[in-house]
């Protein structure tokens, strides 16, 4: 079976197209997110331990950031620096090994301390070196991640 369009079709793609918001056509981050690769990133500069940061997030419809590679690490270090920042919760905690809270891969790399993990089970970024784990008690700012590509 092959789809065809009319010419009535056409027209009424093309009004419908017109009606919707330009910002529901294209990608994009609201507020103060920052676009990156396929979603959107929020430094919050606001102290809380990893627990209430990840709550915090969820309520805005993300989570906690994960990175991947260099290049994403990068990313988020550039985020906290612009922000002032020199430390940043991110995603990724411990339970019989390192995972991330959105299930995604985890990739181990560029780990600046390693703190012994009985009591420092979350990852946190440092702007200037690398992870470093530590107590998720501990209030820090932290960074949600919003995925675009899902619905």
């Amino acid at each position: 079976m092959t789809f065809s369009m009319h010419e009535g079709d056409t027209a009424m793609f093309a009004a419908a197209e017109e009606k919707a918001p330009a910002q529901g056509r294209f990608f994009f981050c609201p507020g103060d997110w920052v676009r990156y690769k396929s979603s959107c990133f929020l430094y919050v500069n606001t102290n809380y331990s990893w627990d209430i940061a990840e709550d915090h997030c969820a309520y805005l419809g993300a989570a906690l950031a994960s990175a991947h590679d260099m290049f994403d690490y990068s990313f988020l270090q550039s985020l906290a620096l612009e922000a002032g920042g020199s430390t940043a919760w991110v995603g990724g905690f411990y339970f019989e090994r390192w995972r991330w809270v959105d299930h995604s891969r985890f990739v181990e790399f560029n780990w600046d301390s390693y703190n012994p993990l009985y009591d420092n089970k979350c990852m946190y970024l440092q702007s200037t070196v690398g992870w470093a784990n530590g107590s998720c008690d501990t209030k820090r700012p932290y960074i949600c991640m919003r995925r675009t590509d899902t619905c």
